[in-house]
């Protein structure tokens, strides 16, 4: 029964190969790209991609990556993602995120601060720069099972429209809340869930929520996953809509 119930969700995560996806909020889920560390070195990767050619030509395609380093109790990653998307001779998406992210462990909690620097082509975003810290409490720890809880704050810097008349540059502070959560439902299927609550600290109305769960099918260094994806801002900068979703199918692998 357990075989079965595992060759079923593999052959739904295979089926989902074509997947509708629509460019994002700001909000990066970072949580994602940040792979296990076994060792003192770690290295991984993801890739996903959708081709379509003929009456509808569309390309898409994004790669994550990590390379991250432990000494004792600290931890550097550097991380990086980026996404191309075209309809025809018409870009899309060109998008990177880069993160730096340092975390000083205190048993099963840690203290982090990180940069991060990003731009959003869909969302006419020239550039998005951050820099913040806080601290992430773990709450529930069972087998390969754990939520944690974390807060913090940012400070953003956001560029949109260069060289237009809508020209537009924005400065923020920002509380962050967060949660994130792994459930294994069997030896190779397992769900991960990030939640992230961004809140200006002077305008309390101007906040932004991103909800992603993500499951996993796992294989020996492989991993296929499906992906949903909810952003929300409740008060864009410029004419754009509010909120999008996105559902994307992967793969993952580390060495």
């Amino acid at each position: 029964m357990k075989n079965s119930i595992e060759l079923k969700i593999l052959i739904l995560l295979i089926a989902m190969t074509l997947s509708g996806t629509i460019n994002g909020q700001t909000i990066i889920n970072t949580e994602n790209m940040m792979s296990k560390i076994d060792g003192d070195w770690s290295f991984s990767a993801s890739l996903e991609g959708d081709f379509n050619f003929g009456n509808i030509e569309l390309i898409q395609f994004g790669t994550a990556t990590q390379l991250a380093k432990r000494i004792d109790r600290h931890l550097i990653r550097g991380l990086f993602n980026y996404e191309y998307i075209s309809e025809g001779d018409n870009t899309l998406s060109s998008d990177f995120t880069g993160q730096i992210r340092y975390n000083y462990q205190l048993n099963k909690n840690s203290m982090f601060a990180f940069i991060q620097a990003q731009n959003i082509k869909s969302l006419r975003m020239n550039h998005r720069y951050l820099g913040g810290g806080g601290y992430r409490q773990n709450l529930i720890t069972k087998d390969k099972n754990y939520w944690d809880l974390s807060a913090g704050a940012f400070f953003e810097d956001e560029f949109y429209d260069r060289d237009q008349p809508t020209e537009l540059q924005v400065y923020n502070w920002r509380y962050s809340l967060s949660s994130f959560s792994k459930i294994h439902f069997s030896e190779h299927v397992f769900l991960n869930t990030s939640i992230y609550y961004q809140i200006n600290t002077k305008r309390g109305a101007d906040y932004r929520l991103f909800f992603e769960p993500r499951l996993y099918y796992q294989l020996n260094k492989i991993d296929l996953y499906i992906d949903m994806t909810y952003r929300h801002h409740s008060t864009p900068y410029i004419d754009i809509l509010p909120t999008d979703t996105q559902v994307v199918f992967g793969i993952e692998f580390s060495l």
